[in-house]
């Protein structure tokens, strides 16, 4: 083992400090309509803009960057209204 790794102290533990209390963490993992919207959106957008550079047609490629567009505007929107991932910060006051 290399002097560095054993010059640092490991992160405390409920075995090494029987005190210690853990707040576990709330992980939302983006589940809610404005990600779900947003996402498969954009990988419509994504299909939509790879076909139409295998076929050779720029309208088709500008219509796939136009509804990647729209999909990060509805996440916004639905995100504004109240569909998102709460914020964290919200709630500490």
């Amino acid at each position: 083992m290399s002097d560095v790794a054993k010059s640092q102290t490991p992160p405390p533990s409920t075995l090494t400090e029987p005190g210690l209390k853990r707040e576990p963490r709330e992980h939302h993992h983006g589940r809610s309509p404005a990600s779900w919207i947003g996402s498969m959106t954009a990988l419509a957008g994504g299909v939509v803009g790879t076909i139409g550079f295998l076929a050779g047609s720029v309208g088709v490629i500008v219509a796939g960057f136009v509804i990647i567009g729209v999909a990060l505007v509805a996440t916004v929107l639905l995100r504004s209204m109240g569909y998102g991932q709460p914020n964290p910060t919200e709630g500490e006051k």
